[in-house]
């Protein structure tokens, strides 16, 4: 007696435009998965050598074959390949590393190559782990996009949004967006944390903020990016400071004075300035380093020294005639919108992604946010900033 037939696949149906689609079927179309393999003709082209495809298959509504993937395997594979361990990437995802290990092993026997070359230290990609990471995050922002869409109803969004702003961001912006998120969309509560960048970052990658601003991620690669404004780096003081009687401040002078700097040494505000510093070959030496603008501006009203900062931090203080904001050479600071990659977001978390994005183009218009110019609002990769 003969083997018995494979089982055929289930069909998940779209009733999108009134059309019945195995959604699986376009996942990996819309990825670039052909019949008999995981790329397209174009891209195996570009990888050494031929990728035999083996394991099981399924068959889609229009007769064509894929190997049976699962999104859970390219979700578990995606966070291993941007970890490059199995360690961290379990604990990020919340299961036993032995099975995540079965699952991206699993993963490897259906599509017939290695995608990671493990070692002592993690793991590194192969050329086909690499050419499948990208391919495999966009069919995760996919099923996320046809999820939502499949539950889309005529309804205002509803849920809780976690946002994250550093403390002088959300100083001069939190309760504006507060306010207008509130009358826009009423079902919708936010959850508003402050913290320096880099904490920040952590916490997009971890799931614990859907949304934040920051200020020059130190690896863009892990971030969908929005590039908002940019505001120029100043010197700030006390109006009556002899120091700041100049239109600009140049990189050289700066360690002739005791300087107040802010955010963490591995922030962005210390990392452009040591970086600034290293170009003119000179070395930052600050008199007092402080967690937060708030605690900086105490520090250049009690006359300890200048601060280097954007101006927007002293926006009442300049208004009120007790500081004064002085340029430093060319520096300039960027902030971004920034979301995790691979991660499909409720329809709340990207109405309100929209919204922060408009309220922060409409101060930057009305001359609310201090020194400000719009950036374009494309989604990018790759820039830094501060």
């Amino acid at each position: 007696m003969g083997p018995a037939p494979p089982r055929p696949m289930p069909v998940r149906e779209s009733r999108t435009e009134g059309r019945s689609t195995s959604a699986r079927c376009l996942l990996r179309r819309s990825a670039g998965l052909v019949p008999g393999g995981f790329l397209s003709p174009q891209h195996r082209a570009t990888l050494p050598g031929k990728s035999k495809i083996i394991g099981r298959r399924a068959r889609c509504q229009n007769g064509m074959e894929y190997p049976s993937l699962e999104l859970r395997q390219l979700r578990y594979f995606v966070t291993v390949g941007r970890q490059r361990h199995f360690g961290r990437a379990a604990a990020l995802l919340r299961v036993a590393q032995p099975a995540l290990s079965r699952q991206v092993a699993k993963l490897e026997a259906e599509l017939g190559v290695q995608l990671l070359q493990r070692h002592a230290r993690g793991v590194s990609l192969t050329a086909e782990g690499e050419a499948l990471l990208a391919r495999a995050e966009a069919v995760l922002a996919e099923a996320g996009a046809l999820l939502e869409e499949a539950r889309a109803q005529p309804r205002e969004p509803q849920g809780t949004v976690s946002l994250g702003f550093s403390p002088s961001v959300a100083e001069l912006f939190g309760g504006r967006l507060a306010a207008l998120s509130l009358r826009r969309y009423p079902q919708v509560r936010l959850r508003i944390t402050t913290a320096a960048s880099p904490v920040l970052e952590a916490w997009i990658q971890e799931g614990r903020v859907d949304v934040a601003i920051l200020n020059g991620p130190s690896d863009p690669s892990r971030f969908l990016l929005t590039p908002l404004l940019e505001e120029p780096v100043c010197l700030i003081g006390r109006r009556d400071d002899p120091r700041l009687a100049t239109d600009r401040v140049e990189l050289a002078a700066l360690n002739r004075l005791p300087l107040v700097v802010t955010g963490p040494p591995d922030g962005p505000m210390q990392r452009m300035l040591v970086a600034a510093q290293a170009q003119a070959q000179q070395a930052l030496s600050p008199l007092a380093q402080v967690d937060t603008a708030v605690v900086g501006r105490q520090l250049v009203l009690a006359g300890v020294g200048p601060m280097v900062e954007v101006v927007a931090v002293v926006k009442a203080e300049l208004e009120a005639g007790t500081l004064k904001a002085v340029p430093i050479g060319d520096l300039r600071l960027q902030r971004f919108l920034a979301r995790a990659r691979g991660r499909a977001g409720s329809d709340a978390v990207a109405r309100v992604a929209g919204l922060m994005r408009d309220c922060v183009a409409e101060m930057v218009a009305e001359g609310s946010w201090p020194g400000a110019v719009a950036l374009g609002g494309g989604h990018m990769e790759g820039q830094n900033g501060r």
